[in-house]
């Protein structure tokens, strides 16, 4: 009632003024009008909560050291990031999946992140600030040499080296970190017996191949498996574009007097 009575009160006195020709009076009382107007109309919109993709944590090498996805469903963006060095790399230019099977891997300058079908790999020997892909995809007469995402049972790096078991192939491994920069190809040791005299897989780079999985070093602090939540979704609130008028609506009212609630309608 009260926001009638000045609707009312400015109103007549426009009225008034316009009657007596009186021009002070008429804009104070039609800029009187305009401002009682503006505190009680009903203005649109609201703030609105709408889900992105979220950004999780889904492998830690140490305690500065981590893999990030940004994406739905475990799929999407894959960035190694070094907060303490201050290095944010992005992995892959394609959408990323995470990687179910064991996996633990030293903070070393040699980084290896293979992709979810192991067909290649993603290294680093710049401590994560460049990547390289290289392809695991070996042809030989026709036939490839992979390891195959069902039969793989467990990853490791470490002193630099990438070792991957697989149940049915036995080890695989990368080269050893010297010598030159020939790419980092997987190798098991058959697969050493049928490239014998290539110059690409000869040298001590590729000598005494592993008999066996090597131990991660006690000091090891990272994780020993990818880790992801498949249903976390992140909220972002989109703020209402009239948010100023309503707050100098609420001025206004608390100005004049009004106790009421300001309306509220979607935009």
């Amino acid at each position: 009632m009260l926001a009638i009575f000045y609707l009312l009160v400015t109103i007549s006195l426009f009225i008034y003024s316009f009657n007596n020709q009186n021009r002070l009076l008429q804009r104070l009382s039609y800029s009187a009008f305009l401002i009682c107007f503006l505190a009680i109309v009903p203005l649109p919109g609201k703030d609105r909560t709408v889900f992105g993709s979220p950004t999780q944590v889904v492998f830690r090498f140490d305690k500065y050291r981590t893999l990030q996805l940004t994406g739905s469903r475990c799929q999407g963006r894959l960035y190694y990031i070094d907060e303490q060095k201050q290095i944010y790399s992005e992995l892959a230019l394609h959408s990323a999946r995470v990687i179910t099977e064991p996996f633990s891997h030293m903070a070393e300058d040699y980084i290896f992140i293979p992709d979810e079908q192991y067909s290649s790999i993603d290294y680093s020997r710049d401590g994560g600030r460049t990547f390289t892909t290289t392809h695991i995809e070996i042809e030989y007469n026709a036939n490839y040499y992979r390891p195959e995402p069902e039969t793989i049972e467990k990853i490791m790096v470490v002193n630099n080296q990438m070792f991957l078991l697989d149940k049915n192939k036995g080890i695989y491994h990368s080269p050893k970190p010297f010598g030159t920069s020939i790419g980092y190809d997987l190798l098991a040791k058959y697969n050493l017996a049928l490239f014998e005299g290539y110059a690409r897989y000869m040298g001590a780079r590729w000598d005494n191949p592993p008999q066996a999985m090597p131990s991660m070093p006690a000091s090891y602090q990272g994780w020993d498996s990818w880790q992801c939540d498949l249903n976390l979704k992140q909220e972002m609130i989109i703020h209402n574009r009239y948010t100023p008028f309503h707050h100098l609506q609420k001025r206004l009212r608390s100005l004049m007097g009004l106790n009421f609630n300001e309306a509220e309608h979607d935009v």
